[in-house]
């Protein structure tokens, strides 16, 4: 009903203005001479509920309260039409509160009607007319307060979406700038190595210099491939077919890792137990992306020829991953690995996704990057 009354608004506005009627005239014990015109009128205000409620509103109560007083001054009984008003002034709610005060006047209005209609013009009866007033009045407010709590609760429940969409878009692109970081920044960063040594051996090693120039062509190639994917997701529409940062990488890939910081000229001790390929998917990629930021640090803040290690433990009941170097920089050389950076963020992030702990600070001789992550961690 719901579809068919947003893709067909006016024949169900017709049709419910037709059910209404027929509803007051069985209310009203069949149609009257007089009170006949009056009530139809009254009903057809329904069609325009959504329209123009509170003019529709105006009209329907004027033509029912004339409808009383003209079948009262020839003895008729008067037309009954309470449930056009009370639907229109439950629409009128739904507009919003600058209307609910003339709709309030209508109300009573149609209380006042009710009032005069439950006797004969002429008697007091004022027993009988007070009788019919408080369920007119009740009824009427009833529908006006509905409307208006209706309304309340759409702008709640649009609020509440609109609030989710913003926090759904922030997560995105601060997912997004994440792995920005992770990818861009770690090829980045061996450019910059080897870039440093092969102009050390232009001169005195040609061929290792030739070699260095290579590998600096092969990463830059690589690094703008995911920089254009990354860019084509951020101008990806809704309607369009989001492709996600996918294929993620996995301790699979944690040897070529390795590999391409060696080459930039550092030397890497790799230690590993237990089995890495049993571990889940979201577990594979926060330890890659531990080890990968860690490293990239190293090759930023550290000279060429430092030396690192990087262990990885697994047991029955959790990981333990650890990267150190031994570059031997003070700690306040190194501002771009401090608390405060979006490496360690984008580290503590992922750690605690999975229900670990991080610990990353400087060591006697240079840096280490610690983290514990339960194998059955909550993987969010």
């Amino acid at each position: 009903m719901r579809t068919f009354d947003a893709s067909h608004p006016l024949p169900w506005d017709i049709t419910l203005a037709l059910l209404v009627t027929v509803a007051s005239v069985n209310a009203s014990m069949g149609l009257r001479p007089v009170g006949a015109p009056f009530l139809l009128v009254a009903c057809s205000a329904v069609v325009f509920r959504r329209r123009a409620p509170l003019p529709a509103l105006l009209v329907a109560v004027v033509a029912l309260g004339v409808g009383v007083v003209v079948c009262g001054l020839i003895g008729e009984a008067p037309p009954w039409a309470y449930l056009a008003v009370w639907i229109l002034l439950f629409h009128v709610g739904l507009r919003g509160t600058r209307v609910l005060v003339p709709a309030a006047f209508l109300a009573g209005a149609a209380a006042l009607v009710a009032f005069i209609g439950a006797a004969e013009f002429g008697e007091m009866a004022l027993d009988a007319r007070w009788t019919a007033m408080p369920p007119v009045a009740a009824m009427s407010a009833a529908a006006l307060l509905a409307g208006s709590q209706m309304r309340g609760a759409r702008e709640d429940a649009k609020r509440h979406r609109e609030e989710a969409t913003r926090e759904a878009v922030a997560a995105e692109r601060s997912r997004i700038a994440r792995e920005m970081h992770d990818l861009i920044g770690h090829d980045l960063s061996v450019i910059a190595s080897l870039s440093a040594g092969g102009q050390a051996a232009a001169r005195s090693a040609p061929d290792d210099a030739e070699r260095a120039f290579v590998a600096i062509g092969e990463v830059s190639r690589a690094s703008v491939g995911q920089l254009r994917h990354v860019l084509r997701l951020l101008r990806t529409t809704e309607d369009d077919f989001v492709h996600p940062l996918t294929p993620q990488p996995g301790l699979a890939q944690l040897g070529a890792l390795i590999e391409s910081v060696r080459r930039a000229g550092f030397r890497i001790d790799d230690e590993r137990h237990g089995d890495l390929a049993a571990l889940p998917p979201g577990h594979q990629l926060a330890v890659f992306r531990l080890v990968q930021e860690a490293l990239t640090n190293t090759m930023r803040h550290s000279g060429a020829g430092s030396a690192a290690s990087v262990r990885i433990a697994i047991d029955a009941g959790e990981v333990v991953v650890s990267i150190a170097d031994r570059s031997a920089v003070p700690e306040i050389d190194r501002p771009g690995v401090s608390s405060d950076g979006h490496g360690i963020i984008g580290m503590r992030e992922r750690v605690d996704a999975l229900g670990g702990t991080l610990e990353a600070g400087p060591t006697v001789v240079g840096w280490r990057v610690r983290a514990t992550i339960p194998r059955e961690g909550r993987d969010r």
